[in-house]
């Protein structure tokens, strides 16, 4: 499968994903009241933690299965037998979390969120349906790493479309013309999670090699064998989540229902910028896999710069425009000047703290293509340890404002650090290049043009919502282009220069 058409099918597909589901929240907020809307941001808290659960399964299949594929007379039936054993514990895994989640939920209704109007009985109705919910999609995750490894992307992205279809588009017919309930929101959320498990695990098996026709139950020797990338993996998700998923969950116990759903609406743009980065991520891991498979160091390392730059081109337009116009962003996108002048300040740090990780993750795409994941594990370790203490002081004494000032201090203190350590270890010589070639340029474009975009919002008097969305698509689209533009120049010039 190309990798321009995977890559640009992520894009497709992610984008639309990404895109309709922020598009679509403030017509939740408005139909659902502010607190059901909470119990939505919590939904999203929750499942980030129950990740914890995959100890690094999904992700190790994937590379497995993209393996699989860069060798000769490989042994298709181990990989069968290590699907099995996979399953077997995310079926265990899944069944547990449904039955935890069911028995905690009056617990999480009535002493952890704070709930002024809603009915307890509802809440933790909808807690339980959570729980069923979490379980079935994080089942699907392991299916959908399968087909990531397979490059099947394309399929992927048009099917991710059509569940996302569902689950945005579908539920707002729902939500305007047959119930505004909470409880019948969940529902519709576990049918179509239900479609989704069973479309993900029916292609999954149809792409499997074939192999002799024969059963294959769990097998801890097959499941033993992979364990040491597995346990880098899952200890490294682990720690990301702590640090991610901790100022959340802290702040949803502090902050009332209904404010910590305005929260949630500050952290589903924030944690957007994030996914631009997943369509490259999900096309060049296996591909850098099997350049390295096949010996081919320096294609791999290529197609790593020539991916960082892609990123930048989009991340750095669209992180400096959310950061530097933060406030006009929420009022544009809610109608709600209350919301915006809360949210704003909390936006716009969020925004600069993910931008940076955006670009921070390479050095991660890099070790887990050379299946060396030691630096990350020791950074991981390290941060967790410095950082956790910060984040909880943070949120317990300067509540969401105060997360979002660590959390832009903490990220640009491991920029300044990390990369430059896996670089000369995996690739000497490489961080120069990466940093002032790849990077920098982009950054002092994009600073630019946001400078002038600044001084023109001053001048000009822009009214009414529709307006204000017009102004913030003009600058993210010039910017953009402009990167674009300097992106093949530098790619002409180092045509060039070799």
């Amino acid at each position: 499968m190309s990798l321009k058409k995977n890559t640009i099918a992520n894009y497709i597909g992610q984008g639309y994903t990404t895109l309709i589901g922020i598009f679509m929240l403030p017509f939740y907020l408005t139909y659902l009241g502010g607190e059901a809307y909470g119990l939505v941001g919590f939904f999203t808290v929750m499942a980030a933690w129950l990740a914890l659960l995959d100890m690094g399964l999904s992700p190790t299949l994937a590379r497995q299965c993209a393996h699989q594929r860069g060798l000769v007379g490989n042994d298709l039936g181990k990989l069968r037998q290590l699907v099995r054993s996979i399953e077997v514990v995310f079926a265990v895994l899944s069944l547990g979390i449904g039955i935890g989640i069911n028995l905690a939920a009056p617990w999480i209704a009535s002493q952890w969120l704070t709930v002024k109007t809603l009915p307890q009985t509802d809440v933790s109705y909808c807690i339980t349906l959570m729980g069923i919910i979490i379980g079935l999609r994080w089942f699907g995750s392991l299916y959908r790493g399968g087909i990531q490894g397979m490059e099947q992307m394309v399929w992927l992205n048009a099917a991710n479309i059509v569940i996302a279809s569902l689950r945005y588009v579908l539920v707002y017919g729902m939500l305007r013309w047959v119930t505004q309930q909470a409880t019948h929101f969940f529902e519709f959320q576990l049918a179509v999670s239900l479609i989704e498990l069973a479309v993900l695990g029916i292609k999954f098996y149809v792409l499997m090699p074939k192999a002799k026709l024969q059963f294959y139950g769990f097998s801890w020797p097959t499941l033993k064998a992979v364990l040491p990338f597995t346990g880098s993996i899952a200890y490294t998700s682990s720690l990301w989540i702590l640090l991610t998923q901790t100022d959340k969950l802290i702040l949803s116990h502090l902050l009332p229902l209904k404010e910590y759903g305005y929260f949630a609406l500050v952290a589903v743009i924030a944690n957007g910028l994030l996914t631009l980065t997943n369509p490259v991520s999900q096309a060049i891991l296996p591909r850098m896999t099997l350049l390295l498979s096949q010996g081919n160091e320096a294609d791999m390392l290529g197609l790593y710069r020539k991916s960082t730059q892609l990123v930048a081109t989009l991340i750095f337009p669209i992180a400096g425009t959310l950061a530097l116009f933060a406030k006009q962003v929420l009022f544009a996108w809610t109608g709600d000047l209350g919301a915006a002048n809360w949210g704003g300040p909390i936006l716009q740090w969020l925004m600069l703290g993910n931008g940076i990780l955006a670009i921070s993750s390479f050095q991660y795409y890099l070790q887990y293509a050379y299946g060396k994941l030691r630096l990350q594990v020791i950074n991981s370790t390290i941060n967790t340890i410095a950082q956790l203490p910060i984040l909880i002081f943070a949120a317990n004494h300067y509540g969401a404002l105060g997360v979002a000032y660590a959390w832009f201090a903490l990220r640009l203190a491991t920029f300044f650090i990390f990369p430059s350590i896996v670089h000369n270890r995996l690739a000497p010589g490489l961080h120069f290049r990466w940093l002032f070639i790849d990077l920098l340029p982009r950054l002092l474009l994009t600073v630019l043009c946001l400078t002038f975009f600044s001084i023109v919002i001053d001048v000009v008097n822009l009214q009414g919502r529709i307006a204000l969305a017009a102004f913030l698509s003009l600058v993210v689209g010039f910017t953009i282009t402009a990167n674009i533009g300097l992106f093949f120049i530098m790619q002409q010039w180092q045509k060039r220069k070799c």
